[in-house]
């Protein structure tokens, strides 16, 4: 099963479960409170109709001693008689009978029981009482209180007077106060399980993102961040998370470095004795192609950030390949990926797969790089195979482990064979062409003055089993079944892209986002078949992810053909499509282009803002930084969030970021009026009560302004409660503390009054 399916479905039995626990042990509770009353009701009816049964039988007595004293003492049996009969009329009474001092019967409501005795214990224990007796008993198999009251006249006893109140009224009220109870604690019940499912929303939503985090985590993907809004001891796990997240990314990409691996499966080589080991392994060499020219026509700060941009990408495809980074250079990437007959995918595979997918990389990384008004760089690829040495390399004062061997110049003598027709596909030598050809396909690159059968060097054009590849997606893990997907789109073949497409239209595919994705290298190759696709499922599907991604896909053909379809997704309901959109469409040259993205400025979505306004400043729009300024001043805290969200999004851009002291690169260059006032309104915002305000200023902040900033930064972080805001302020302070080489400590937030 797919991974991120495992995951949601972990999740969603976790919510179930934890609801069910908290809804059952509210109805626990309810049912036991219920029991509890009923039971403490009853006993306080019993009392009180025990209470009332007794005063009944002292005032019946007494009535009876008063009214028929005269006939008992004169034995007129037959007057008595007829008044138990009128007494035994009233509804609480169900009998009544006079015994002697011996216990006979000598009058009853019943006349064939005159004459008898009563032998029972309770009845003679009663004949000598001096006070009340009263018991509960059956008559008729109805419930009774019998009472028994001594005759009393002028001082002396002549018997007593037995009587059978009936319990029905105390029954009554048990029913009653059962009935209540029972529809009380129906609501109850109801009302608990509400409770009980808004209390388990509440702590579920941190909880849930905190497990997916960690799912994620358990299957070696670190790039899902848990999202916690709130500044509880929930959001400070969440934030906890993040940073272990990114600690062991780091951590893994670092162990994919060749010095760490080494010492970890050779610690004999950790000695520092300078003794090798041989390793049969594959060579991928990777150049930037005449980057010099590049460093010359950029500035300082440009050249080292795209060339950490471009290392930090291009590292990250070697490690997910499960390739050792050898060497780092000013301009070039050497890997390794030794050979293991035990590994699930060949090193040859592998090697092919990082070398295409490198390729593929950086005509996105220049698709973006022209988005922003930046130069585009070029690469060069080279493959080899057979044995290196690796050992520690240096002096005893300055050493670390290195690979050495003609197998590494090999790499680097293909790899200047990639411009060829300026195509800059990976090249493979003979001995990588003979390892490899049962994994990949090769077409024989043509020297000049040379043959098609006497070429050493091929040029890799795809993968040579694409049914095996579709084959392992059933089996393969979440991580696989994405590298599978990005296989079947870097062979540029038919065969492949039908592949892709049948994977997407497949609804029990986990992985249809990542299928989208795959098909840009298609774009690039201005695939007509792939084009449609997309603007198909951009126009029928109704998941708004898969509809923003194909947008997002299809802006990498830059095919003037398109320029309708993209305006026609600014109305999309979805702020990422309308985003997309307008990113696809800031690079068509369009008539009305101006006039259009200004009409988006008043979009709620900031990216959407953003996007317009980096449309209008590429175009060379002068009103764009009055219409940010604009913005930043409106009275709609969604807008000015919005225009601190364009000033971060914008300060990519090198032509919008030099405007800025802290990155002009002119010394003594005078600053814009309007932008002076466009960075105090991002410290202004700082103290604004909305979170995303403060958020997006703070990002804006982070990366337009300098050192000199720091205290309004920590200003804010004294009152922050916002653990999203704190987490960012600190990795700004952080930043800044590298650059300047302060070590000075951020202080910790505090709850805000």
């Amino acid at each position: 099963m797919p991974i991120d399916h495992q995951i949601q479905q972990k999740a969603h039995s976790f919510s179930v479960s934890f609801r069910q626990k908290i809804a059952v042990t509210f109805t626990l509770l309810i049912v036991f409170i219920m029991l509890v009353s009923v039971y403490l009701v009853t006993i306080q009816i019993k009392h009180t109709s025990l209470g009332r049964a007794e005063e009944s039988g002292r005032l019946l007595g007494r009535m009876i001693a008063l009214a028929m004293g005269e006939d008992i003492v004169r034995g007129n049996f037959q007057g008595i008689d007829y008044a138990l009969r009128e007494f035994v009329k009233l509804n609480k009474i169900e009998y009544c009978l006079i015994l002697d001092n011996q216990g006979r019967i000598i009058s009853s409501t019943h006349p064939n029981t005159h004459g008898k005795y009563f032998s029972d214990g309770w009845s003679r224990a009663a004949l000598f009482s001096s006070d009340l007796s009263i018991r509960r008993a059956t008559a008729g198999k109805r419930p009774v209180y019998d009472t028994s009251v001594p005759i009393v006249i002028g001082g002396k006893r002549y018997g007593l007077i037995r009587a059978g109140f009936t319990i029905d009224e105390e029954y009554a009220h048990i029913r009653n106060l059962l009935t209540y109870n029972l529809s009380l604690g129906l609501i109850l019940i109801l009302i608990g399980i509400f409770i009980a499912y808004g209390i388990s929303a509440t702590l579920l939503s941190p909880l849930n993102s905190i497990l997916q985090s960690i799912e994620s985590m358990s299957h070696g993907d670190y790039s899902y961040k848990a999202i916690v809004r709130s500044s509880d001891e929930f959001g400070e796990l969440a934030s906890s998370f993040n940073r272990l997240a990114s600690i062991l990314h780091d951590k893994e990409t670092t162990s994919n470095f060749i010095t760490r691996k080494i010492f970890e499966h050779s610690p004999e080589l950790a000695s520092r004795n300078f003794s090798g080991k041989t390793v049969h392994a594959v060579i991928l060499h990777l150049e930037l192609h005449r980057f010099n020219s590049f460093i010359e026509r950029s500035s300082p700060s440009e050249a080292v950030d795209t060339l950490n941009r471009f290392f930090a990408q291009t590292t990250e495809i070697i490690a997910r390949a499960n390739g050792l980074v050898d060497k780092l250079g000013d301009c070039f990437i050497t890997a390794i990926f030794p050979i293991n007959k035990n590994d699930a995918w060949p090193a040859q595979l592998r090697a092919g797969f990082a070398a295409l997918s490198v390729r593929n990389n950086l005509n996105i990384f220049n698709f973006k790089a022209a988005q922003l008004g930046l130069e585009e760089i070029n690469m060069r690829s080279g493959l080899s195979c057979g044995n290196v040495i690796i050992g520690h390399i240096g002096t005893r004062s300055r050493s670390d482990f290195a690979a050495i061997g003609p197998v590494l110049t090999n790499a680097r003598s293909a790899a200047g064979h990639s411009n060829r027709n300026n195509f800059f596909q990976p090249i493979g030598d003979q001995a990588f062409n003979s390892a490899a050809r049962d994994y990949l396909l090769f077409k024989p690159l043509i020297m000049p003055d040379e043959s098609h059968e006497g070429s050493d060097y091929f040029t890799i054009t795809g993968f040579s089993n694409i049914a095996y590849f579709c084959e392992r997606l059933k089996t393969v893990s979440g991580k696989g079944a994405v590298s599978i997907c990005q296989a079947l789109g870097l062979t540029g073949t038919s065969e492949g892209l039908n592949q892709l497409i049948k994977l997407i239209e497949d609804k029990d595919f986990g992985f249809r986002t990542d299928a989208i994705r795959s098909i840009s290298p298609f774009m690039f190759q201005q695939n007509a078949q792939a084009v449609d696709f997309l603007k198909k499922l951009a126009t029928t599907t109704d998941n708004p992810e898969f509809k923003s991604v194909a947008v997002s896909i299809l802006g990498m053909s830059r095919s003037q053909t398109l320029a309708d379809f993209f305006s026609e997704m600014f109305n999309d309901p979805d702020d990422r499509v309308r985003a997309n959109a307008i990113e696809a469409y800031i690079p068509l040259d369009v008539a009305d282009k101006r006039d259009r993205l200004k009409s988006l400025l008043n979009d709620p979505a900031p990216r959407v803002c953003a996007n317009a306004l980096l449309g209008l400043w590429l175009a060379d729009d002068q009103q764009t930084l009055n219409c940010l300024y604009d913005l930043l001043k409106s009275d709609s805290s969604g807008k000015r969030a919005s225009a601190a969200f364009a000033v971060y999004f914008l300060s990519a851009a090198r032509k919008f970021r030099r405007l800025f002291p802290a990155y002009c690169e002119q010394p003594g260059l005078a600053t814009m009026q309007i932008v002076e006032s466009i960075f105090r309104r991002l410290l202004l915002m700082l103290e604004s009560q909305e979170n995303s305000e403060r958020l997006q200023a703070l990002r804006a902040i982070g990366r337009v302004a300098d050192t000199d900033s720091r205290e309004f930064v920590i200003k804010m972080l004294e009152e922050e409660t916002d653990p999203e805001i704190i987490n960012l302020g600190h990795s700004i302070i952080s930043e800044w503390e590298r650059s300047s080489g302060a070590q000075t400590e951020a202080p910790r937030p505090r709850s805000r009054d």
